[in-house]
């Protein structure tokens, strides 16, 4: 389907490329409000707990690579739909649980269907978008996670409490087939695609050994530690040092995306109009530690303008590390980029919720644990001061 670059048809593929990683994001991130739920049932410690976080994204380290030449070969349209019913199978795997190995391999499942999700979602965009427009696109493309966050939160906390833990992940299972379907009928490849069958060995070598992808790649690593270590036990930590009820320490972990929703669309158009991308970053990543110890010592309406501030200084990151990883590449080569960028992202992923339950247990401390969640933000403002990009 060859549509030109300004027909309002590349709108409708930001959207139904943005609702499938909201698909898959939402069925993640129902398990964080339900961890110490789901831990206690299964009789497991906290960071045992943290493994059904960590096994999610597994697949995604040990598949990113490969899934980026997959789909810089054959494209995505077929591969992401079988990804999306992944999904529903993993969520629905979950929902059926009666052991804690089960549980894990529902996880694992749905990591498998969002590690093709994670490396072949973005790869759509910059077949539809100019350099012009990329980074309002993929600012608005990067509040995929932030939606799905403050939306799946709540609804894992009412549904859990009143009905039990099992009960959010059978919503995910329709959630899940429902972008299915959205993925099916929107999805096409852009007009900026280029020939797929022109990508051979030496231009995947070139583009494997793209240095400012891998500098990006590791920025979003450490983004990642930091922000799903915080949402993962955001709930837990302010309901037993913050004397919060469940809901409410629900509503407030979820405040951080909040504030993200608003911004990181604003920040991604920003930068575009600015011509400059690494301040974002530097500035985002120092802003995130200082809040994250600012939150350990905070109450009342001062605990809310920190979550707050960690929210708007986590927007200025997403879209200008997808933005710099999809300028530094062809489109025709996004899907090695993009891998990449999904192996950094999984293996911060896979450390932050174990770590972080670490934390918790050894210090029984809320700053020494936020101090130490804090220490992934300052590497990842270090690591983007060697950014080529301006």
């Amino acid at each position: 389907m060859s549509l030109p670059q300004s027909s309002n048809y590349r709108w409708a593929v930001l959207f139904a490329s943005f609702l499938t990683f909201v698909g898959f994001a939402f069925v993640f991130q129902l398990m964080p409000p339900l961890l110490k739920t789901v831990g206690t049932d299964f009789g497991v410690s906290d960071a045992q707990a943290g493994l059904l976080m960590s096994m999610a994204v597994v697949p995604g380290i040990l598949l990113a690579l490969p899934v980026g030449l997959v789909v810089n070969k054959y494209g995505f349209r077929l591969l992401g739909f079988l990804s999306t019913v992944l999904v529903a199978l993993g969520s629905l795997t979950t929902a059926l649980a009666n052991t804690f190995l089960t549980a894990l391999l529902g996880r694992f499942v749905l990591g498998v269907g969002g590690a093709f999700i994670v490396v072949g979602m973005p790869t759509i965009i910059p077949q539809w978008f100019s350099h012009e427009d990329l980074g309002k696109a993929m600012g608005i493309y990067s509040t995929n996670m932030p939606v799905a966050t403050v939306t799946a939160f709540p609804i894992a906390t009412v549904l859990a409490k009143s009905f039990g833990w099992h009960y959010p992940f059978y919503v995910g299972t329709v959630v899940a087939l429902f972008t299915a379907i959205i993925f099916a009928v929107i999805i096409r490849e852009g007009p900026f695609k280029g020939e797929s069958k022109l990508v051979g060995s030496k231009e995947i070598k070139h583009a494997v050994k793209n240095v400012e992808v891998w500098k990006a790649s590791l920025v979003w690593m450490f983004f990642n530690t930091t922000a799903i270590a915080f949402l993962s036990w955001a709930q837990t930590l302010f309901q037993d040092f913050k004397g919060l009820e469940p809901i409410s320490a629900s509503i407030l972990a979820s405040v951080l995306m909040y504030s993200a929703v608003a911004f990181v669309p604003f920040f991604g158009w920003a930068s575009d109009k600015s011509g400059i991308r690494k301040p974002f970053i530097i500035i985002g990543s120092i802003l995130m530690a200082l809040a994250l110890n600012a939150t350990a010592y905070a109450f009342d309406i001062t605990l809310l303008f920190s979550v707050i501030i960690l929210g708007i200084a986590a927007a200025m990151v997403p879209p200008i590390v997808m933005t710099i990883t999809a300028e530094s590449l062809p489109p025709n080569l996004a899907g090695t980029g993009f891998s990449i960028v999904t192996l950094c992202q999984n293996i911060g992923i896979t450390l932050s919720a174990p770590l972080a339950g670490y934390l918790i247990q050894t210090t029984r401390s809320l700053p020494l644990t936020f101090f130490g969640i804090s220490l992934f933000a300052f590497a990842g403002a270090i690591t983007s001061l060697a950014l080529k990009t301006r």
